[in-house]
């Protein structure tokens, strides 16, 4: 719900709301993030304290970036500068990656966060983009897919590796 100075309190009918700015502490896994100008609607009858939708949701958005960081996976402009680097869009991305239907706008737009999973499968590709073509290729069993490589198992070696689904 939103609010507009003047309006009764929700909670007790009675109290008219006043909003103020404040400084936000949220906390987690022991990190800490400070939200400042942060929007609270207080009730001077009840005492309760209100955030509006559009503020709660803007500020759901910030923290789920927090979140990440504190949970060591890629942000929000993270995943959308590797998919950018790969050269997909959002609706390919999501069609290619996996994540569901919308998955990429999701991420991005901080609404949902990435598996594990997903957050590794972006940092693989984002070092060796080359390994795409094993994604888009995996339903044409008729396509090999040749991925060159160099590995170091005592001398270097150089190879390539020819990966092919269902042939």
């Amino acid at each position: 719900m939103n609010y507009n100075q003047g309006d009764l309190c929700p909670v007790c009918g009675s109290g008219v709301l006043v909003s103020k700015q404040v400084t936000e502490t949220f906390e987690y896994k022991g990190q800490f993030l400070d939200v400042p100008n942060y929007t609270v609607w207080d009730c001077p009858t009840c005492e309760e304290s209100l955030v509006a939708s559009k503020d709660s949701k803007a500020t759901g958005r910030r923290l789920r970036d927090f979140y990440r960081k504190v949970d060591g996976l890629l942000t929000s402009l993270e995943i959308k500068e590797i998919r950018l680097r790969l050269g997909l869009n959002q609706n390919a991305a999501s069609e290619l990656l996996g994540g569901g239907a919308k998955s990429f706008a999701r991420y991005e737009n901080c609404e949902v966060i990435q598996s594990e999973a997903m957050d590794n499968l972006l940092r693989v590709l984002d070092v060796e983009p080359r390994l795409l073509k094993v994604i888009e290729n995996k339903n044409n069993p008729q396509v090999e897919t040749t991925i060159p490589f160099k590995a170091k198992f005592g001398a270097v070696m150089h190879g390539s590796m020819v990966v092919n689904y269902g042939k």
